[in-house]
């Protein structure tokens, strides 16, 4: 029984500190002062309502769970539904949208009725309708992260043993027991596709790709639904400085993963204590700094949050924002 025991937990440690990676991160000095907070305006694309075919979640649900995280905007894109705007109910939260294959450019989001398009699915490798075509459009957005496609591309074992803590922790932590899911993604090898196949040239999304399969909707305060809306607005939004729509038109936001915040002074990412700031440039260099100095020439920026440190050993290194250097600019 001992033996069982030590064997548990150090499958959990090992677990929890996972991934760990050695690294040479540039000291610099970091920016004195006080941080001066400003206020984000978050948004959801990629999600599926009933007027899907393989997904049965209610208008009403999504609206209540992003009202409920704070979401200001959820952009639906249910399958092949041109005629969406007639289904949608009146909402200040919902933006109607559709997803649809298309012949040249494989499979494409329409957000806002077609005011925006996203290559959807450019990571996954399962399914062929959804394999990248090398083609894109001017104002296209690449999908960096789809939450869905996360679940495809992680090890078994990974997967397995996010569940087992989410369900152990859910009842105790709510929302927070999720905070394990970036560790999921495999991010440095999806922004390198990005990089091969864009040049850096495309701005960047994140997109939830939520389906409900199991759904009960009486009133407002008697629902219930599998997967739940609100798991997918907390693991992944998109958050702009502003205006929601300014911020499309120049892709003037960033990915924020688990409630991640990003503040930016000039050239300097405001870190905070234990997150370091990765670099992922055109010839596939990746720098690390420590201080948040921010080099406008990378293509990817990414702020990771890690637990300890042991030398240049980092344990439990996690994604918490994912954004263009390029692009994003506080207003």
């Amino acid at each position: 029984m001992e033996w069982f025991l030590l064997f548990i937990l150090s499958k959990v440690l090992f677990f929890e500190l996972y991934p760990f990676r050695f690294l040479k991160v540039k000291g610099c000095p970091k920016r004195e002062g006080e941080k001066e907070k400003k206020h984000t305006r978050d948004f959801v694309v990629h999600v599926h309502t009933m007027f899907s075919y393989d997904s049965l979640g209610k208008p009403e649900e999504v609206e209540r769970e992003a009202k409920l995280l704070g979401v200001e905007k959820v952009f639906i894109t249910d399958h092949d539904r041109e005629d969406i705007e007639k289904l949608l109910p009146p909402s200040e939260v919902l933006v109607p949208g559709y997803e649809y294959q298309d012949g040249e450019y494989g499979r494409l989001l329409k957000l806002q009725m077609g005011k925006y398009t996203v290559i959807a699915h450019p990571n996954n490798d399962k399914k062929p309708l959804y394999r990248w075509r090398g083609k894109f459009g001017e104002g296209f957005y690449y999908e960096l992260i789809d939450l869905k496609d996360v679940l495809y591309a992680a090890p078994w074992w990974l997967k397995l043993y996010f569940v087992i803590r989410f369900l152990i922790l859910y009842p105790l932590r709510g929302f927070r027991a999720l905070d394990y899911f970036p560790r999921l993604i495999p991010l440095a090898r999806w922004i390198g596709r990005y990089i091969e196949r864009t040049d850096g040239k495309l701005p960047i999304i994140g997109g939830a790709d939520h389906h409900v399969k199991l759904s009960f909707w009486e009133k407002p305060k008697r629902y219930f639904s599998f997967p739940r809306y609100g798991w997918s607005f907390y693991i992944l939004r998109n958050r702009a400085f502003g205006d929601i729509d300014k911020a499309l038109e120049r892709g003037n936001f960033y990915i924020s993963l688990c409630d991640g915040k990003v503040e930016i002074e000039g050239d300097r990412v405001l870190l905070k204590e234990r997150e370091l700031l990765f670099l992922h440039y055109g010839d596939g260099r990746v720098e690390v700094n420590d201080c948040g100095k921010l080099d406008r020439n990378a293509t990817v920026a990414v702020v990771c949050r890690y637990l300890f440190r042991k030398g240049d050993l980092y344990f439990g290194l996690t994604p918490v924002a994912v954004f263009k250097p390029d692009l994003i600019q506080p207003e």
